[in-house]
């Protein structure tokens, strides 16, 4: 049984959720993370682990966690960074689930809403980790979408630089020129831009990103084949105010979608994999970063594992406010927020996660 432009508009600072996106490292942990901590720890055993046979008769020995073949990983990307979190505070604001079909050898890419609001706890989705721990926000998540979770893995900003860079840079096929003018910078999210606290209070309720234009940036993506070195694929994953239709959480879904495949297709590249001291700088990135409760025996089942995957038909799936109910436009921002704390959430449609648990099984395991 299966389980079941910014332009003209001004928006008020505080009435809609941060900046704060970390790029979603989900083939990451499969590709990057469990395939280059496998090579470099059995790197004598790399002609062995190409041959098929071998292959094989190794996943089918794998003691990879699944339920129903589906081995489900929850990635978390912490905006912690250098030892600090940019907004003070360790949130959680990118959280996929990672289903991958032990059997029918898919893969699934489930994002959830940072902003979703968990009743039990009384918060957002992103704060659960800072109150409770990860096995909370595991718990709440296992709610949310109605499937087990068998592994997690928590990863930084500084772990997605790292390892672009290491890799050499990354080439990215840009599909629409687009224009940011409010990427954070930072270090800045508290600037007070030479404003006294005197002429803050007389802003009132109204403070927009324009009364404090030293927190942020302009920047601007051409369309087109473009190479990246890892702050610059960061940003492009990152930004959420461009111009061109590109300020949704679906475009930058698909923009975040084409970094993880670049990166898997470098790190994957003959050039990589037969260079040692690559391999080794990819390695300490990845264990210097990343806080998982997936061992190193696992990890040499992940990769073989990983042998088996079809990269290039990968599914992503979107929760949001403003898709079509079979798009995943199953949640709504309430206008009455006095019982959220007065903040910015979203709340399922029908009032339970009833209806998104369906709508994952869709995708899961077929209409």
């Amino acid at each position: 049984m299966k389980y079941t432009d910014i332009s003209k508009q001004r928006r008020i600072l505080n009435k809609e959720p941060n900046n704060k996106g970390l790029i979603k490292f989900i083939l990451l942990l499969i590709v990057l993370g469990v395939i280059c901590a496998s090579l470099y720890l059995f790197k004598d055993r790399i002609k062995q682990t190409f041959n098929p046979i071998s292959i094989v008769s190794n996943v089918a020995a794998a003691n990879i966690k699944e339920t129903d073949g589906r081995t489900n990983i929850l990635v978390v990307g912490s905006d912690i960074r250098n030892g600090g979190a940019e907004s003070g505070r360790a949130l959680t604001d990118t959280m996929i689930i990672i289903s991958v079909g032990v059997v029918d050898n898919d893969i699934v890419m489930i994002s959830m809403p940072r902003d979703l609001w968990i009743p039990e706890y009384q918060y957002k989705l992103n704060a659960i980790y800072e109150i409770a721990g990860i096995e909370e926000l595991k718990n709440s998540l296992q709610e949310v979408a109605g499937i087990p979770i068998h592994y997690h893995v928590l990863v930084t900003f500084d772990l997605f630089e790292q390892v672009i860079d290491e890799l050499e840079g990354i080439e990215i096929n840009v599909d629409t020129v687009f224009i940011d003018a409010f990427y954070p910078i930072e270090g800045k999210e508290n600037d007070l831009c030479g404003k006294t606290q005197e002429e803050i209070k007389k802003l009132g309720d109204d403070i927009t990103e324009y009364d404090f234009p030293c927190r942020f940036e302009t920047i601007k993506f051409e369309a087109g084949t473009v190479k990246m070195d890892g702050k610059t694929a960061l940003k492009f994953a990152r930004s959420r105010h461009g111009n061109n239709n590109e300020n949704t959480d679906f475009a930058r879904a698909k923009r975040q979608q084409k970094v993880i495949m670049a990166i898997k297709n470098k790190a994957m590249s003959l050039q990589t994999l037969l260079n040692p001291i690559k391999m080794k700088g990819l390695y300490d990135a990845y264990s210097s970063n990343v806080d998982t409760n997936v061992d190193f025996t696992t990890i040499e089942s992940f990769y073989f594992l990983s042998q088996k995957l079809d990269f290039s038909k990968v599914t992503s799936v979107v929760l949001d406010d403003r898709s079509e109910a079979n798009n995943g436009g199953l949640l709504y921002a309430p206008t009455d927020t006095t019982l959220y704390g007065n903040q910015w959430v979203l709340i399922p449609q029908t009032g339970d996660f009833s209806q998104i648990h369906a709508y994952f099984q869709k995708y899961l395991f077929g209409d």
